[in-house]
């Protein structure tokens, strides 16, 4: 006994010393140009952190690789969270094994290459149990907006993005893209958790998603990817801003705000969709989860004050293309649509898209124990086909005349009244019928890096300071210059003559202290031409081009002769 007690002391001893010196060889790296970092990224080994110094980082090709450990992983970050910023034509690649990216700043400029920052460095080298955390990408837009690219790409498997900020996507493509086109990258088991997906503004046309979890090419494959605690805050890219291409993904307490899409099961089977939150706050072309495909669960999901129409309505269960094409519409089967509320959502679109193709109506599916509830007692409901395969089982909803499906609803008076989470429950119903009343909505505040301020996407006009202006040659010019988005800039009696085109990239209000007493004229093609990020408010002064060149194609004011994607 006294042989194996010093045996097990002296086994104690020697772990004790192993982790001691493990903790004293981990290095740390301050790097202060990219020459200096290549160098020393090929020297790191498990437990290392290298920093990049503040400051701003042009054009930087950034390539993390290397093999850490579950216990010691290899770590890039910033000198300061946010004290480096990543411009120009700055990416990021990883690959390799337990690596962390944290602290960054993408902004004022674009990527050179598809991604922005992608778990690849190339075909056959990915990052594998990767995490990148409190990182952002803000307007981080190729200014040429039919350029496709991904902001972020995840390959590889056990990775995480979490905390993150991304924001003002503009140019066509994915915001976040799960990619699946090798085995290597599928059944992964990512998770995609608490980060700030901020505004993205109307693309116009396919490609403006905000989240993508597979291709139609890959879609029969897995992908076990989780999303969740994520906030979606006016994602308006296009119609699907969630769109889920693959199976067995669970995408849970989620926030969607405002948002001008859905989140829709496009492709893959046996998918959950639970305890999310859509706020439509009667914005239009808001929406809710759109439903296509085999065995998927949606279940305790909260709607309120939602107003979109078909492909993009509160709610949505598709019709399918019999025999589909994997790229096209297949049958809705076995969905399982349960313990959902629906507040004021205008459209409940079933067997939506029926036509001479999309034939096949929902089979096997169930609706049950649903709260349905429109304040102006307008049946939300429409049918576009055969629903009979849809079964229709202990729903509630408020007395609505003339209902188009009756059996499987109580048609009663439905009291709102909006607990503490902030959702409205109807008084006096059963128990086990819509949300469960534990379901917390996410916040604009638990999500993203906590150093990096949520500004709002538009500036309103006059929603800054006030500056009066004196007469004289060029005061408008330089009084913009020196101006910040959302001034008001009065200008006192006098004329104005400028001899400078005024580029125009803020939110600026002109006008005269007294109406008639203030004349403004200009000596170049143009007296004001707004660029990317501009808009201008004129009231009460007189203009004249009189001292402008008298040439063909002279305006007053004009947009960018060149493309433009902020205006």
């Amino acid at each position: 006994m006294i042989y194996c007690k010093q045996i097990n002391q002296l086994v104690a001893l020697a772990v004790l010393v192993f982790s001691t010196t493990s903790l004293v060889n981990a290095e740390e790296y301050l790097v202060k140009s990219p020459e200096a970092y290549k160098q020393t990224v090929k020297k790191l080994v498990a437990g290392d952190t290298i920093k990049l110094a503040n400051g701003v980082w042009r054009d930087f090709k950034v390539v993390f690789t290397g093999k850490g450990t579950h216990a010691k992983p290899i770590t890039l970050t910033a000198e300061t969270k946010g004290g480096v910023i990543l411009s120009g034509q700055s990416n990021l690649r990883l690959a390799g094994e337990y690596l962390v990216v944290s602290g960054l700043v993408f902004k004022n400029g674009y990527t050179p290459t598809r991604s922005v920052i992608s778990y690849q460095v190339n075909k056959t080298e990915f990052a594998n149990n990767s995490r990148i955390t409190e990182v952002v990408i803000d307007e981080y837009s190729n200014p040429d907006r039919f350029e496709p690219d991904y902001w972020v790409a995840l390959y590889g498997k056990n990775n995480r993005f979490d905390h993150n900020y991304l924001a003002g996507k503009r140019n066509k493509g994915v915001t976040l893209a799960v990619r699946l086109p090798t085995e290597a990258d599928r059944e992964n088991n990512h998770r995609i958790d608490h980060n700030y997906f901020g505004p993205r503004p109307v693309f116009g046309s396919n490609g403006g998603e905000t989240l993508r979890i597979g291709t139609s090419h890959y879609s029969l494959s897995d992908s076990l990817t989780v999303v969740e605690n994520n906030y979606f805050d006016r994602c308006d890219g296009e119609v699907e801003i969630i769109s889920v291409k693959s199976g067995k993904n669970i995408l849970r307490n989620n926030t969607f705000f405002e948002s001008k899409g859905t989140l829709t099961l496009r492709h893959g089977n046996g998918n959950i969709v639970e305890n999310n939150v859509f706020f439509g706050n009667g914005v239009d072309h808001t929406g809710g989860i759109r439903v296509i495909n085999r065995d998927q669960v949606v279940r305790n999901n909260y709607m309120e004050g939602l107003t979109g129409y078909r492909f993009g309505s509160g709610f949505t269960v598709m019709n399918g293309v019999p025999n589909s094409k994997i790229n096209r519409y297949h049958q809705v089967v076995n969905a399982k649509i349960n313990n959902n509320s629906f507040i004021n959502v205008d459209h409940i679109h079933l067997a939506a898209g029926s036509d001479q193709e999309r034939s096949a109506t929902p089979q096997k599916s169930t609706m049950s124990n649903n709260v349905v509830y429109n304040e102006n007692l307008k049946d939300a409901f429409s049918l576009f086909d055969d629903v009979s395969g849809i079964s229709f089982t202990g729903n509630v909803r408020n007395e609505v005349p003339d209902a188009k499906i009756t059996k499987g609803f109580t048609n009663q008076p439905v009291t709102l009244v909006r607990e503490k989470n902030g959702l409205l429950y109807p008084e006096g119903i059963e128990a086990g019928v819509g949300v469960d009343k534990s379901l917390m909505p996410m916040t604009k505040e638990q999500v993203g890096p906590i150093w990096y301020e949520k500004i709002e996407p538009v500036i309103e006009f006059d929603s800054n300071k006030i500056t009066v202006i004196t007469a004289g040659e060029n005061s408008i010019y330089n009084a913009i210059t020196a101006a910040k988005s959302g001034d008001k800039l009065v200008l006192s009696p006098g004329v104005y003559h400028e001899t400078k085109i005024v580029k125009l990239n803020k939110v600026i209000s002109l006008m005269a202290q007294q109406p008639d007493t203030v004349t403004i004229t200009f000596a170049r093609s143009t007296f004001v031409e707004i660029v990317n990020g501009g808009s201008l408010k004129l009231a009460d002064l007189v203009i004249s081009g009189i001292e402008a060149p008298d040439s063909k194609g002279n305006v007053l004011i004009r947009p960018s002769k060149w493309g433009m994607y902020k205006n």
